[in-house]
């Protein structure tokens, strides 16, 4: 059989044809899917059945098959070589399976697409806290001092009541109902020294007995709640949770993730991946505090391994929505503006210091005014990042972005800034939204208009401060029906947890599509997405997932 060149087919190193080159990050929208057959997958180096090297090792049938490629986005078969990449070699499989080491797998009417990234999470934090109290579904304080009443007595019943209580998930409008936060906590705790984050993670609460330890008060907020010290978790302790974590996050379809983990995060993947037992793709980010020390080090983008890399510098503009330190143009209806952390100089500064290492910063804004001073301090140092951007294809990113001025929704795709947003923030935090920014909540969460506008979005959950789910994040974003014109279709949705992630982190030509040559990251779900009203999305099942052609949950038969 001859060997025939399918444009935008990859080389063996990862690039693309000069016809469709790699898509311009935030570019064109994903063509009306039409159905090849397998055939269309053969690339200009196809392999033969000679040719051991590119022949399949695994081949999906059977389904539906969602690459995430422009150029080709459904097949009708995926054939995966023993490389664990999408394979070029058709040929050896279509002509005599059986001469060849194949497994032929039957979906059974299954959907397949590219694996999920979650783009911004915190994943020590959110696999340290599977096993700590959780109180975020608790809806009143009387209810999450409950469930700290509950787990101290199961500790007690198991003779594990020696040490601290560790919890969290409350929010601001809980903690209201408490005339005494610290002496509730002592009570539900039974005494023990006890600590319960804020759901956004930028304020803790305290017990007496806790206090009697440390000293201070039993509310702190930003840096004074960061920097209470916790009993810090020991290595084992670190590498039991995140491996355990890694196996929950597969289960939801993740293959990769964006770890913004402020301490302990980094050091834990560089050990278990020395070891081998890393299988979630991950970009790391590294504290714009620490950038003194990536210089001296001469640490730059990408180090790190296939698994584990550095990926940006994260700094923090503002506050939260939650505590109202988000910081506001104009002030919230209960008065006030939010903390302003950093203003457009400090943010060209750091901009410039990070291009100098190869790295695009992420910068926390949530309210308008951060927004803007982050895109004003972005449009000063420009010069600077461009070439990093366009060259090497990571450009900087605003984190949030909860609420942005309408005159600054145009800035991000003109500049070339990436938003990475979280659409369950959406959800959760509706109410709150409402009350702290009154009529111009309406706007807030505007992930579609922002796309409309030519940004590239992409999209995670911000776990744990909201549960670590794909599929929820899918549904979310998609289905906004009290917000008109704010849902995304579900192709730039999945578009924003696939590729875009890896886009924006110069690993586009190498992750995200299910195209020749590129990583066999993908999941099986139970329904199509594309076929799924919005509504229903978030019931749809994640049956497997697979990281380099290798099953790491769901392995088949289904």
């Amino acid at each position: 059989m001859g060997v025939r060149h399918h444009a935008g087919q990859v080389d063996e190193v990862g690039g693309l044809d000069d016809e469709h080159g790699v898509e311009a990050v935030g570019g064109e929208r994903l063509p009306q899917h039409r159905v090849a057959p397998p055939d269309l997958l053969r690339g200009d180096h196809a392999g033969t059945l000679a040719d051991g090297r590119y022949a399949p090792g695994v081949i999906l049938e059977g389904g539906t098959i969602h690459t995430g490629d422009p150029a080709l986005p459904r097949v009708a078969a995926l054939p995966i070589d023993d490389r664990g990449r999408v394979s070029r070699g058709v040929e050896a499989w279509e002509g005599d399976a059986s001469a060849v080491s194949t497994e032929r797998i039957d979906l059974e009417g299954r959907t397949v697409v590219p694996g999920f990234v979650d783009a911004h999470l915190h994943f020590l934090s959110w696999a340290l806290d599977r096993a700590r109290v959780d109180v975020r579904d608790a809806p009143t304080a009387a209810l999450a001092l409950e469930r700290v009443a509950e787990r101290a007595a199961a500790d007690r019943a198991a003779g594990a009541d020696g040490g601290w209580l560790i919890g969290g998930g409350w929010t601001e409008a809980m903690l209201a109902e408490v005339t005494d936060p610290a002496a509730a906590l002592d009570a539900a705790a039974g005494g023990r020294p006890a600590a319960l984050w804020s759901r956004d993670r930028h304020a803790l609460w305290l017990g007496s007995a806790a206090l009697a330890a440390i000293g201070g008060e039993a509310l702190r907020r930003e840096d004074a709640a960061w920097a209470v010290p916790l009993p810090a978790p020991t290595r084992a302790e670190r590498q039991r949770a995140v491996v355990e974590g890694q196996r929950a996050a597969h289960a939801a379809g993740l293959t990769g993730i964006h770890d913004f983990e402020r301490t302990g995060g980094r050091r834990t993947w560089q050990e278990l991946d020395g070891d081998d037992r890393v299988t979630l793709r991950v970009l790391s980010a590294i504290g714009a505090e620490y950038v003194d020390g990536i210089e001296a080090v001469e640490v730059v983008a990408g180090f790190g391994s296939e698994h584990v890399r550095i990926g940006m510098v994260k700094a923090f503009m503002d506050g939260t929505l939650g505590a109202r330190t988000a910081h506001m143009l104009e002030a919230y209806d209960d008065g006030g503006r939010g903390l302003a952390l950093l203003d457009a100089d400090a943010v060209a500064d750091l901009a410039m210091r990070a291009a100098g290492l190869g790295l695009p910063v992420a910068l926390h804004a949530i309210g308008d005014a951060a927004v803007r001073a982050a895109l004003d301090g972005l449009a000063a140092s420009r010069d600077a990042w461009q070439e990093l951007a366009g060259l090497h294809e990571r450009p900087p990113r605003i984190e949030h972005a909860q609420l942005v001025h309408p005159d600054d929704l145009a800035r991000f795709a003109e500049l070339g800034v990436v938003a990475s947003m979280q659409p369950v923030h959406a959800v959760e935090d509706r109410a709150d939204a409402a009350a702290a920014w009154g009529a111009r909540g309406a706007g807030a969460y505007a992930w579609e208009p922002l796309r409309a506008a030519g940004a590239t979005l992409v999209l995670g959950t911000d776990a744990p401060i909201s549960p670590l789910d794909p599929i929820a994040t899918l549904a979310a974003a998609v289905g906004r029906p009290h917000v008109a014109g704010h849902a995304l279709s579900v192709d730039d949705a999945l578009r924003a947890m696939t590729w875009a992630p890896y886009a924006v982190s110069g690993l586009g030509a190498r992750h995200g599509r299910l195209a020749p040559g590129r990583a066999a990251d993908l999941v099986v779900l139970d329904a199509d997405p594309y076929a799924t009203a919005p509504e229903d999305l978030a019931g749809i099942g994640v049956v497997a997932t697979m990281v380099g052609g290798r099953w790491v949950h769901g392995r088949p038969p289904w």
